[in-house]
């Protein structure tokens, strides 16, 4: 027999049982709007538990059978709603289950969206070794709001670690003290994309989302880092439209060890700032680099670069070395391995991988010309030196090097415009430039591309 036929069958029987019970709050369901599952994801898991949500088209009551390889239980509320959301629990760790989710009309009809899980190994692993994936636009077009974590020692996913209140792409994301910032961005209201003014920051020892100050101005696409107490973020633009939106000079300055929702101050930095967005960037040792991006007259890929050093408030008065193709959206990370990882004596580079040579003014762009290219760049160095070519060419796919497992990663990314991609990629730090990529075996848990990868403790 096979699942899908044992679901409807167990179902079947539930609901005949509960059409039979006097005053079943279900005695009119053949009545009501048939309604259909128009959106179904598991919104968060854990060893013992899982949380699935889904959106019907209209307000119906929901269910949901689940098991191991058969029917094993069932859960339904009563209630009419469009959103529902029930969590699992007693569930088995590092386990398969199937599930499916109805709206009550659906159930007439025997008709469910299948679900797909597999329960975590354990509470947590590592938390300062793994990399957590923010951010970004899936395969539905909209913004990821589940974060996934990828442990590198063990090849483990953990997916839907946790899920970002507001669900944003193209945002500002950094660790800072252990805890994940996620600012700005674009967020979707009523099927549009505003850029947004939004902090919202996660802890992953207390596994806690809390919402603090706004921007004083909303900005996506700009470069962020952490400097001492502090968080600054650069360039980027207020609008979709970076002809009208671009940040000119204004560097956005938050502290949020200031009262009980951190403080923000924006000033003029003594010196011009690129008027771009969409740039590779990140913070490193007390400085911000920065290269590539969008012109903001006309949306133009860029080759130059530059750095911003807070402690001045001015870029550096050095030539800073140019990549060698001109592009935007590109991956980035600065390696810097601390005097704690297994191999400290590992060289600093800042990396550039793919991206678009394409031009748009436009965010999200309308069209793409992905790039294979990879930049890297060595600390003292004079100039980025190319590097082996991707496997596959992508438009904005997120980076991070692992220390314990000497590689630098590359997640995701789109192949084409709006085509996100689920692939791993990676390379070794010691020696990038001689290093060859290769493919991992464990994909991500969902195609995504415009996030950023980030580990906490640097």
């Amino acid at each position: 027999m096979n699942l899908n036929y044992t679901f409807k069958i167990t179902i079947f029987f539930l609901i005949s049982i509960l059409l039979n019970c006097q005053n079943s709050p279900l005695s009119n369901i053949h009545d009501s709007e048939t309604a259909k599952v128009s959106l179904a994801l598991v919104t968060q898991l854990g060893p013992n538990s899982a949380t699935v949500s889904w959106e019907c088209s209209s307000s119906q009551p929901g269910s949901i059978v689940y098991g191991t390889g058969g029917i094993g239980s069932a859960s339904m509320s009563l209630e009419n709603s469009k959103i529902h959301s029930m969590t699992l629990q007693n569930l088995e760790s590092n386990t398969d289950y199937s599930a499916l989710v109805f709206c009550s009309s659906d159930i007439d009809n025997l008709e469910g969206v299948p679900i797909a899980f597999k329960t975590w190994v354990s509470d947590f692993p590592n938390r300062t070794r793994g990399l957590w994936v923010v951010g970004g636009i899936g395969a539905d077009a909209n913004p990821v709001a589940q974060i996934d974590f990828y442990d590198p020692v063990t090849s483990t996913w953990f997916p839907a670690a946790t899920s970002v209140p507001t669900p944003r792409t193209f945002a500002n994301v950094v660790s800072h003290k252990e805890k994940i910032y996620v600012i700005g961005g674009l967020e979707k209201q009523a099927g549009v994309y505003v850029a947004s003014r939004k902090t919202e920051v996660y802890d992953p020892y207390l596994d806690q989302w809390e919402t603090l100050a706004d921007m004083p101005t909303a900005n996506q696409g700009g470069i962020i880092a952490s400097v001492g107490e502090e968080i600054f973020i650069i360039a980027g633009t207020t609008t979709t439209d970076m002809t009208t939106g671009t940040v000119l000079n204004t560097v956005s300055r938050f502290f949020p060890g200031i009262g009980l929702t951190g403080i923000w101050q924006s000033y003029t930095s003594l010196t011009a700032i690129f008027a771009r967005i969409d740039m590779a960037g990140c913070g490193f040792n007390g400085s911000i680099l920065y290269t590539g991006g969008r012109f903001n007259q006309d949306g133009s890929s860029q080759s130059t670069s530059d750095a911003f050093i807070p402690s001045v408030n001015s870029t550096s008065s050095a030539g800073e070395p140019a990549i060698n193709l001109a592009r935007h959206g590109s991956g980035s990370a600065c390696v810097k391995p601390l005097n704690s990882d297994p191999f400290p004596a590992d060289p600093e580079w800042f990396a550039v991988l793919g991206g678009s040579t394409g031009t748009s003014t436009l965010q999200p762009v309308g069209s793409i010309t992905p790039s294979n290219r990879t930049d890297f760049f060595q600390i003292g160095s004079g100039a980025f030196t190319i590097g082996p070519i991707l496997p596959a060419s992508l438009y904005f796919p997120g980076t991070q090097a692992s220390y314990e497992t000497r590689k630098l990663f590359v997640f995701g990314g789109a192949s084409a415009l709006n085509i996100p991609t689920d692939t791993v990629y990676a390379i070794g730090l010691q020696n990038p430039i001689a290093s060859a990529w290769t493919t991992e075996t464990q994909k991500m848990p969902r195609a995504r591309y415009a996030h950023k990868v980030i580990l906490i403790d640097r």
